[in-house]
C-alpha cells in the first residue's frame, strides 16, 4: 500500500495555487471597471549602483508639491495624492486618481542628507546615495 503524505498541499499543488493567484491578480488589476475601487499605486523602478541607489516613480498629471518624501529607519515612503479632473457626464475614463503611497525598507543604509529628489515631465527621480549609518527626514523636490 502507497504511502499518503500528511501534508494537504503538494509541492505541484501549492505552485499551482500560487500561480492562479498570481492569474487573478494580474486580471483584476487590468480589468477597468475595478480600477476606481483601488487606491492609486504609481509604478516604481529602483535601480541598486555601485554608490547609491535610484529610486524612478511615475506620477503623470501630478505637481511636485502634490508628492512627500520620507525617510526613517531605513524606510522610504512615497505619498500624495493625484486629484480627479472635473467630472462631465458622458466622460469616460479609465485614468487612476485618488491617494497613493509607497514604502521601500532600502537593502543598506543610506546618507539621508545627501538624498537628492527632482521632479520632471511627470516622473519622480530619487538618489539615495549609500552610507554608513542614516538619520530620518523630509526630502524637498526640487
Amino acid at each position: 500500500m502507497p504511502m499518503r503524505s500528511l501534508s494537504p498541499w503538494s509541492q505541484r499543488s501549492q505552485r499551482d495555487l500560487v500561480s492562479q493567484l498570481e492569474e487573478f491578480m494580474n486580471e483584476f488589476d487590468r480589468f477597468p471597471a475595478t480600477r476606481g475601487m483601488a487606491d492609486f499605486s504609481p509604478a516604481v523602478d529602483m535601480e541598486d549602483k555601485n554608490d547609491m541607489y535610484l529610486v524612478t516613480v511615475d506620477l503623470p498629471g501630478m505637481k511636485k508639491d502634490q508628492i512627500k518624501i520620507d525617510l526613517n529607519d531605513n524606510i522610504l515612503t512615497i505619498s500624495g495624492e493625484r486629484k480627479r479632473e472635473t467630472k462631465e457626464e458622458g466622460k469616460y475614463t479609465e485614468r487612476s486618481y485618488g491617494r497613493f503611497m509607497r514604502s521601500f525598507t532600502l537593502p543598506s543604509m543610506v546618507s539621508a542628507e545627501k538624498i537628492e529628489a527632482r521632479f520632471e515631465d511627470g516622473v519622480l527621480h530619487i538618489n539615495l546615495p549609500k552610507a554608513e549609518s542614516s538619520k530620518g527626514r523630509s526630502i524637498k523636490i526640487m
